[in-house]
Parts: structure tokens; sequence; C-alpha cells
């Protein structure tokens, strides 16, 4: 038993350190980053949307905490919602819970294609617990080429080497079978024909809903940000959605300004191009694509692409000063700082890196975190305000701040705005504006290997507000009033009783 003096004196330095702010040297929970594919997933308490869980993974069994987002391709979903999202076949929305969620090797009926899962955290009390946790088939999963032919009634690219008019029809079938086969996962329609309307020869839609692509952040969009579709009827009909008239006739197509007044010298204006609507891609496109091998009908082995990005090459920008305009982030970093233990040497940053583009380079672009305070949306904390390029890659946004300040505290979600835009939406898509997750964090690293304690130092999931406190309420899969998202439960804590602090000095996390 322990003596009641020493456990007095252990109290009473806790106290002080807590009062003065002086953090105590903790012993550290080690941290952990897994990747493989995914063995077994568990799900606590079905009737739970917010449950807890776990999955298994290279033989390890993680905590999945109760309240855990977890990052797919195009949306945040729950573990919950892995049971019960829609998947192949279904209409939109929340489905049954399901006694399995068919991404797991050792379901009763595993997935034809394994799916990965990226998992980071600390081991606490001999506990791995997860704070972070991205699904997907497989993360490097992407591919690009020309578009040699687009079958509009199937929504369906053929991708691959470009296609020689002149070339004899023996090789023309030669190309097409080395071509990829690649159909948006887009399961209400936003940028071309819903997943249900594409496989009328072939019966049931057989595409994984939970891994579609994100129908707000335009994912579908030219280099610049301006967003792109696949019209849903061949030229040269006409679909009002994705019309003819937002891209130039003839071969000089890809780079032009889709208004009255050109942005800049290179990119002239198309008249009659109406920005509110997306502009077709078209055969001879070069594109680059992610997604997931899907087969057209089960145990068929003949695959397509399910794609929940498609980026095509072409400059597409908006008149100086018009609205709708877009933005677009092709990669958000965030550096964790770190906690400081006794005398184990560390290097810590909370760096903030991020590469966008805008199709008006006239006006500047405001980047802000989104930090979690109880509104579902989040609350926005202007980072730094940027102006385009306007010589080069023209309309890039390019931003690294100091390695040594301090952006506290950390967030999951980053956001640009065209300042001035006056409006945010344009139908289902934002305009004037870009949200998405963080791409990756930048975690503390030992400076001295073998030194005690011998082992990474944790992640400081302290400083992640919305990981320690919770805050608004669960949107996913159409929800509109979901439960309150609270703290992970259990918490994979770094081990250190005083988190960090912002730059003035206030808690990162109060």
């Amino acid at each position: 038993m322990a003596n009641p003096a020493d456990i007095i004196k252990a109290i009473t330095a806790a106290a002080l350190a807590l009062a003065t702010g002086v953090a105590l040297a903790q012993t550290p929970n080690p941290s952990f980053a897994l990747l493989g594919m995914i063995q077994d997933l568990v799900l606590d308490d079905p009737a739970d949307e917010l449950s807890s869980g776990s999955a298994t993974v290279n033989g390890l069994k993680v905590t999945l905490p109760r309240n855990l987002l977890i990052t797919m391709p195009g949306q945040y979903l729950t573990l919950n919602d892995l049971f019960r999202g829609p998947q192949p076949g279904e209409a939109p929305g929340l489905a049954p819970v399901r006694t399995s969620s068919g991404l797991a090797l050792r379901d009763p009926t595993p997935p034809p294609i394994p799916f990965e899962v990226q998992l980071t955290g600390n081991v606490v009390g001999g506990e791995y617990i997860a704070g972070v946790a991205k699904i997907v088939q497989q993360d490097l999963n992407a591919g690009a080429g020309f578009i040699r032919r687009i079958d509009h009634a199937a929504g369906e690219l053929l991708i691959g080497a470009r296609l020689d008019p002149g070339a004899d029809p023996a090789t023309v079938a030669r190309d097409d079978a080395r071509a990829a086969r690649v159909r948006l996962n887009d399961p209400t329609g936003v940028f071309g024909k819903k997943n249900a309307d594409k496989f009328g020869v072939f019966g049931t839609d057989p595409i994984d809903q939970r891994f579609a692509l994100d129908p707000e952040n335009a994912p579908v969009t030219a280099m610049t940000g301006f967003p792109m579709c696949i019209a849903r009827v061949a030229p040269p009909a006409n679909d009002s959605a994705c019309p003819l008239g937002n891209r130039p006739a003839g071969p000089d197509n890809t780079r032009f300004t889709c208004g009255p007044v050109s942005a800049e010298v290179s990119s002239p204006a198309l008249a009659g191009c109406r920005p509110e609507l997306k502009a077709p891609v078209r055969e001879g496109d070069y594109v680059d694509y992610a997604g997931m091998l899907t087969e057209t009908t089960p145990g068929s082995k003949v695959f397509f692409v399910a794609a929940h990005a498609l980026h095509v090459q072409t400059g597409i920008y908006t008149s100086p000063g018009a609205d709708p305009a877009y933005v677009f982030i092709e990669e958000a970093l965030v550096g964790m700082l770190g906690e400081p233990f006794g005398n184990i040497d560390q290097e810590r940053t909370s760096r903030f890196r991020t590469v966008g583009f805008t199709t008006d380079p006239t006006r500047p672009v405001d980047v802000y975190l989104l930090d979690v305070d109880g509104a579902a949306d989040g609350k926005e904390r202007l980072l730094t305000t940027m102006q385009p390029q306007r010589a080069g890659q023209i309309g890039r946004v390019r931003i690294t701040l100091d390695a040594k300040s301090n952006f506290l505290p950390v967030t999951r979600d980053v956001r640009y705005r065209i300042a001035g835009h006056a409006s945010t939406k344009v139908g289902t898509l934002d305009s004037g504006q870009y949200t998405a997750p963080v791409g990756e964090y930048i975690y503390p690293e030992i400076t001295r290997f073998g030194q005690r304690p011998a082992f990474p130092v944790p992640v400081p999931f302290e400083n992640y507000c919305a990981l320690k406190n919770g805050g608004g309420r669960l949107e996913t899969l159409g929800r509109e009033n979901g439960p309150a998202l609270g703290a992970l439960a259990p918490f994979p804590q770094s081990g250190h009783l005083v988190a960090q602090a912002r730059a003035d000095g206030t808690p990162a996390c109060p």
C-alpha cells in the first residue's frame, strides 16, 4: 500500500504544476502509426451512433474510441456509419445496422479487394488507442492518361494513351484493351449521371457509396478549381447542367476564362460561358484520377475504377471580381507541436503549409483553420490572407508559415475563401470557398535515438481540441441534427499533465 505522505506530496506537486503552468516530467506514452489491410473491424454498440470499437491491422488490435470521426475519401464517417452506410445498390442515406461492415478480411463475406486503414495514436496502459483514422481501398491508388472515349450512357471514361485517329483498327483496339475504365462514385449525380443510372445493362449498381466523392467541395475540377462534369448525353446533344457552351469549340479549348472579361492575357474570355455551371470533360483531355477497383458484377473479375477525384489538365478561370469564382486546396499540412517531457530531446513544430488555386487571380484568398466550439460547422480562425500568383502558375496560392510560430489548437479542417465573394453556394457546390481535411500532420520526433525512454514520443492529442473536448453535432450520411460529439473515449493521452499553450499563453484546449 502506498505511503499516505507520498500521496499527499504527489497531489501537492501536481496542483502546483497546474497552477503555475509548469509541466511535470511525466512518463510519456509511446506513439504508433499503422498502415495495413483491415483484418477485423468490430462495433461495440450498434445502437450508439458514436460507438467505440476496434480494428485489427498487421496483427495489432487498436481501440477506435467513441466519438471518433474516420476520414474517408470524400466524407467523414463514424464507426457506426461504416456498419450502416449505403452500400452497393442502396439509396443514399442511413441504412439498418449490419452485423459486419464488409470491409474486413475476417468478415463472413470479405471484400473481393482488401481495404486499407491508417491509424495514428498512443499506447496507453498497454492499449493501442487511435486518435486519427483514415480508410481507403488503397491510399496511393491513382492513375492518369488521356480520355480516349466517353460512354455517356454509362458515365464512363476510357483513359489511356492518346487516341490517334489515323491509327489502324488493330492498334486502336490494342490500346483500348490497355486503357482504364473510370466512373465517378457520385450517388446523387452532382458531376454527371448518378450511380444508379449508369448500370442499366448490368443491373444492380455495384459502387460502395461510403467511398463516394465530396458533393460540395468539387473533387472533379480543372487544375484551377473550376468544377467540371461528365455530360449525361452524347454530343452534339446538350446537357443543361453540363453545357457544351462552357468549353470553347475546336482543339484549343483547355485554357480560357469562363466569363466576358479575361482573367489574364493567356486565358481568353469565352462569351456565353456560365460560371455557375460546370464545364464538360472532353475526349482528348489529359486527366488524373483516384478511386477504388470495383467489379462490374460480383464475381465477374471485370473491373472499373469508381473514382472519388478527377482532375483535368485544363486552366479555366473566371472574370476578375465576378461571382461565382472557385478555389481548390491541393495540400494542407499542420504541425502538432508536441509536449515537453523532462530531458527528452524532441523535434517539434507547429508549422503550417498549404498549396491551392483560385479561378480569380485578381482577388486575395483568406486562409482559415476551423476550430470546434460547439458549432457543427466550426468556428473560423483566420491565419493569413494571400494574393494569388499573377505570373508563372497563375492563380496559385502557396503559404508556409513560420515553423517556430504557434498555431495551436490543432484542427481537423482548412478553408480557403475568396475575399469579398458574395455567396458560398452555387446549387449544391461551394463557390468562393473550399473546405478540406488536413492532409498531413507533422508529429514530434525524438532527436537522440536510444535515449531513455527509447521509443517514439507521444502524439500530443491534448492540442487537438475536437478530440480532447468534442464539439458540434454529427452530420454524417445526411443527418441534420445528430448527437453531440464528445471527447474521444478512451482518450489517447500523451501522458503529460499540462498541455501546451497558445502563443499568448492561454491553454490550447481549455
